[in-house]
């Protein structure tokens, strides 16, 4: 059972799990729909009931920081989540849980442990959030992105440096771009996250009629911000058109693609995306999410300011800081991206069959 709000860890384990186990079942449990109230599926959802996996899903609570009748409603979920996972553990009876931390997996993980089942959970980020401290202290293994994360664990020998489970179409990029693009300027590509940003995207639209005198844009608005792509397009001039490639959701292969062969990547910093973009030696504006767990996003992002990125906080960032930030990274781009190459190399891209391997390690153990 493999629960947990990153999904894409996750999908990268899915497919080493399957390569190495083809008959042996597999189910995730996470959250069907993408925003609280809303009738938008998450992507977890789609990409997981793509692979054809079942897909179960749970109602979690979760700490809300504006407070308030909001923050009531959701603390008010957190005992059907749990009613919810322990009913799912019982029925499924599974050998192992897999979690990916999150407010989704935390009910999971301790219904797990009631029932005596073990878990392997991974924590992708530098700082570690809340559900994820809690979940490491009943965990029978706990894996972790960075060397650095390791000491904000309790439990020892559990902890063990995998990397982070990277999905094999981002490793290796196709080898000729799945977007038909114009060829007359370099690629910049935007994204916010599975769900998109729609911060990030409000910022980006006002700075299209500049962005696109230089370059062709790839961005991944995600399914909110879709309905408003038509009136975006509509206010560029015919001329910069054709240089702006607008989807909801880019698929790995064309995300693969983008991230390799852009300029650079402007977008939040998520675990994935930063070691996303360390491995594939790309330079980076990260705006990282404000209100992450523990500010997380923001030491993410600052990982890689050594390696040509540059940070830009949510507060500060305007359309004209970002094309300034654009600026910046353009006129020196060959020593930004120099280093970022040599950083690359540093990037484990293993970190699926590690992770693979202490679940084998757990399983054998726990029998």
């Amino acid at each position: 059972m493999i629960t947990g709000g990153h999904v894409t860890p996750a999908i990268a384990v899915i497919d080493e799990l399957r390569l190495r186990y083809p008959t042996k079942n597999l189910v995730f449990v996470g959250r069907k729909h993408a925003l609280e109230g809303e009738a938008v599926l998450s992507e977890e959802y789609r990409m997981i009931t793509n692979l054809g996996i079942r897909f179960l899903p749970i109602t979690a609570g979760r700490l809300k920081r504006e407070g308030g009748l909001s923050q009531l409603a959701a603390l008010c979920k957190v005992p059907i989540g749990f009613i919810q996972a322990c009913v799912l553990v019982f029925r499924e009876k599974p050998t192992l849980v897999v979690s990916f931390g999150g407010y989704v997996a935390l009910p999971i993980a301790i219904a797990a442990y009631l029932f005596g089942v073990p878990i392997v959970t991974h924590e992708q980020t530098t700082r570690p959030g809340l559900a994820n401290r809690l979940i490491a202290r009943i965990a029978s293994a706990i894996c972790v992105s960075f060397p650095e994360t390791a000491k904000r664990f309790w439990g020892g020998k559990k902890v063990i440096v995998t990397g982070l489970p990277m999905r094999r179409e981002i490793i290796k990029p196709p080898s000729t771009s799945p977007i038909v693009l114009p060829k007359d300027a370099p690629v910049l590509l935007v994204v916010g996250g599975s769900t998109g940003s729609v911060s990030i995207n409000n910022i980006v639209f006002r700075a299209l009629p500049t962005l696109l005198d230089t370059y062709t844009v790839i961005h991944q608005v995600g399914r909110i911000s879709e309905p408003e792509l038509d009136h975006v397009i509509g206010k560029l001039p015919q001329t910069l058109r054709p240089r702006y490639i607008a989807k909801a959701y880019l698929s790995a292969g064309e995300y693969s693609w983008a991230i390799h062969h852009s300029r650079m990547v402007i977008g939040r910093s998520g675990a994935n995306t930063v070691t996303e973009v360390a491995l594939s030696g790309a330079l980076a504006i990260f705006i990282p999410l404000p209100w992450a767990a523990r500010n997380e996003q923001f030491f993410n992002a600052k990982y890689l300011e050594a390696a040509g990125s540059i940070v830009i906080t949510q507060e500060t960032v305007t359309s004209t800081s970002l094309v300034d930030a654009v600026y910046r990274i353009e006129t020196s781009w060959e020593k930004r991206k120099a280093m970022a190459m040599q950083f690359a190399q540093t990037v484990p891209k293993d970190g699926a069959r590690r992770l693979v391997e202490v679940i084998e390690q757990t399983i054998v153990f726990a029998r």
